[in-house]
């Protein structure tokens, strides 16, 4: 007993040392690039340049983009490159073409720990929602596809990434 009255104060002492700031989510911030994550958000992706491929009814996209979430401390955020599919059956033709910029908004650190572990993220494992205000959602679609759309982001750009991770870089960030 006298050794648990004993190790409670270091431990608390040694929490203390190891303390950093997180970076609230109640802030905005913009990166050295200039993208933004709204506040509330854990993260973003942008899918600049999708390409939409169209079989009578089916219809899938596919891209390739970049997310950007908010790492632990107030000075950088993690950049990583990802590989997006997205799919439905609102197809009415043959045919393919560049579609408008996808931009999701990370509202969930689940989401966001995943992307970060380099974890495929499955719209079906989640909440989408197109409604920015939705309290419930854990991804938002900001524009681009609708929720009709089920999509897969993978992170990196190859069959390495899959074997070994993906590779991520810091970018400065500010509150905005």
């Amino acid at each position: 007993m006298q050794a648990t009255i004993l190790f409670t104060p270091l431990a608390s002492i040694a929490q203390g040392t190891d303390h950093q700031v997180i970076w609230p989510t109640s802030v905005a911030v913009q990166t050295e690039t200039g993208q933004q994550i709204p506040a509330g958000a854990y993260g973003i992706v942008q899918i600049q340049t999708p390409r939409v491929a169209n079989l009578l009814q089916l219809r899938g996209v596919i891209g390739r983009g970049t997310a950007i979430l908010r790492s632990d401390d107030n000075q950088d955020c993690q950049s990583m490159q990802l590989r997006f599919v997205a799919g439905d059956f609102g197809g009415d033709s043959v045919s393919t073409h560049t579609a408008q910029p996808i931009r999701l908004i990370l509202q969930s650190e689940r989401v966001s720990k995943a992307l970060a572990r380099g974890e495929d993220v499955v719209s079906d494992m989640y909440v989408i929602s197109s409604q920015i205000n939705d309290p419930d959602a854990d991804i938002i679609i900001e524009g681009g596809l609708s929720e009709n759309h089920g999509f897969v982001l993978n992170p990196g750009t190859s069959i390495v990434a899959d074997v070994f991770g993906a590779a991520t870089s810091r970018l400065t960030c500010s509150e905005m």
